[in-house]
């Protein structure tokens, strides 16, 4: 509100982003209807039924912050301009022996069938992406791993996805020209219509985001920024939870956030650089939360050795 003009139609965008990010979670359900079934089998009715207490904050929580959170991703310009492309453009080719990471992406990808990947990047990503605190409502039942995940959630959307991204304001190679002119990455566009996605609208994707980005307006998923990599942020989070659930689901988890760091770098909506810190940042943060001791998120007093006094309220 202090920084662009917040008004009733503004208003009423963001209050049916809301209810539409509400069903798309909800949706969510009949993709995962098998391991809800299975549910009280693997945890218990009990278990089941004490997690059902927080199933509602976790819904009425996830659609109220994915909308506020695509809100202001769209406010971004209105923060600071988009600056930070030449950098980070000049950096990601210096670092990768002074060829551009989509360059390396594209050749690889002559290897496999690429088109068949894409579906993680737009649509099995987003299931965990924005349903994942109502999964550890329902399924787990580890309290302090519960929070300690809800606080790397929050860092993967709050401290990765807006506030560095308001300080790397950025809007990707596929955009660059776009927003600065010239031809920098006319190669890519060209490499992009020309390739097996071209055939899954991938240029439909690229043209609503950046009409509404133009519109200055609040559609549902709008709002453009590469640095870093949300997805790769996310991404990084889920496969440190499979690890953490059982060592041997490290392996499938780590080949989606290599999936994700490809595709993100392939489609041109990142810099190479943007995944890697989104990588070493989430881990980073996991890793600290781990050596936390568990007495920071516990529910219940804490326990004190016999004839260490009076517990303090």
């Amino acid at each position: 509100m202090l920084v662009r003009d917040v008004g009733f139609e503004l208003l009423v965008e963001a209050g049916l982003a809301t209810i539409e990010f509400g069903t798309a979670i909800l949706s969510v359900g009949k993709w995962t209807l098998p391991v809800l079934l299975l549910l009280p089998f693997l945890i218990g009715m009990r278990g089941l039924a004490a997690n059902l207490g927080n199933l509602f904050y976790a819904l009425a929580g996830s659609s109220l912050f994915q909308a506020t959170f695509s809100l202001v991703k769209s406010s971004i310009p209105f923060f600071v301009p988009f600056y930070a492309d030449p950098p980070l453009a000049a950096f990601d080719r210096w670092l990768h022996g002074g060829v551009d990471p989509w360059t390396i992406a594209h050749r690889w990808a002559g290897a496999f069938p690429v088109e068949r990947l894409f579906p993680l990047y737009l649509e099995v990503w987003l299931f965990p992406a924005i349903g994942f605190v109502v999964f550890l409502a329902l399924t787990d039942r580890d309290r302090e791993r519960q929070m300690r995940f809800i606080v790397l959630f929050f860092t993967c959307w709050v401290l990765l996805g807006t506030v560095l991204a308001v300080a790397g304001a950025s809007v990707g190679p596929v955009f660059y020209d776009a927003l600065l002119g010239g031809d920098r990455f006319a190669n890519l566009t060209a490499a992009l219509a020309a390739s097996p996605m071209a055939a899954d609208n991938l240029s439909d994707v690229q043209d609503y985001l950046w009409a509404s980005y133009e519109r200055r307006g609040l559609a549902l998923g709008s709002g453009i920024s590469a640095f870093p990599s949300v997805h790769v942020a996310v991404a990084t989070m889920i496969a440190l939870y499979l690890a953490e659930r059982r060592w041997w689901l490290a392996v499938p988890g780590g080949a989606f956030v290599a999936a994700i760091l490809f595709l993100s770098v392939y489609t041109g909506y990142h810099y190479a650089v943007d995944g890697y810190f989104s990588i070493l940042a989430v881990a980073a943060v996991w890793a600290a939360l781990r050596r936390a001791r568990p007495a920071t998120f516990a529910s219940g007093p804490v326990q004190l050795p016999p004839n260490a006094g009076p517990a303090v309220p």
